[in-house]
């Protein structure tokens, strides 16, 4: 990550420099990149001088950059794709806590995954929030219709929160960690805000530093750096974020 085209260029190229040294080479073609807040980037190029493409979206390690939207659409359809394949055991006389302990193991971990990067609007909360319910109600075995059983007797048969909860809750354990060590690459962005660039009309766009403040209830960036630094103010932060139905 750098601030302008031209530091990333620089990047890349002593990159380039340091893998030939032990004879790697650069997948010129897989090689992408994105920018934010600048309009007409300069072309990034190879040391040989082929442009590397610029695009507005990108995968890695499994989830994709830029739209949590996207990323949490594919986490859906790989969680659905789980919970059927769990369907002969999950209608089976399991008794109902192990069958919950088993989702979670089984199915929420496929539909978690990376989501400590994700950052969400209040609509792709209650979004994932139903999908999550639904989820949970077919592996239970649990008709809302038929059983009228509410969502606060359904989750407390596994004692489980709130599902967009727990994300913050996870979100927020993990910027902790990353603050707390500066060997990390993650400390030195997670805290970052574009230094250039103007934003578009309208509606700024909800960012990873946005959902922060929300979660924790502060406005000022210093602020969380140093109540992050405070390891027990900041678990007593991350744990007042975990909700449950009301009964």
């Amino acid at each position: 990550m750098s601030d302008t085209a031209e530091e990333l260029g620089v990047l890349m190229g002593e990159v380039e420099k340091v893998c030939g040294k032990i004879e790697l080479v650069m997948n010129q073609t897989k090689t992408e990149y994105l920018v934010e807040g600048i309009p007409r980037p300069e072309p990034l190029r190879t040391l040989n001088g082929t442009d590397i493409k610029l695009v507005k979206n990108f995968k890695y390690l499994g989830s994709w950059i830029r739209d949590s939207s996207k990323d949490i659409k594919h986490r859906k359809a790989k969680a659905w794709y789980a919970c059927y394949g769990l369907k002969k055991v999950l209608n089976s006389t399991l008794r109902d806590d192990l069958k919950a302990r088993l989702f979670v193991a089984t199915v929420e971990s496929v539909l978690l995954y990376g989501c400590e990067a994700w950052t969400l609007t209040k609509e792709m909360e209650r979004n994932i929030n139903g999908t999550y319910t639904r989820m949970l109600r077919m592996a239970l075995n649990k008709n809302q219709w038929a059983l009228r059983m509410t969502n606060a007797e359904l989750y407390g048969i596994g004692e489980l929160p709130v599902l967009s909860s727990k994300i913050a809750e996870r979100r927020l354990r993990l910027a902790g960690h990353a603050q707390r060590h500066p060997e990390l690459t993650l400390h030195h962005v997670l805290l970052w805000e574009p230094p250039h660039g103007q934003p578009k009309r309208g509606r700024p766009k909800l960012t990873f530093l946005d959902k922060m403040k929300i979660d924790t209830g502060l406005t000022c960036t210093k602020e969380i750096a140093s109540m992050m630094e405070l390891r027990d103010r900041w678990k007593l932060a991350v744990h007042d974020v975990r909700e449950y139905y009301p009964p």
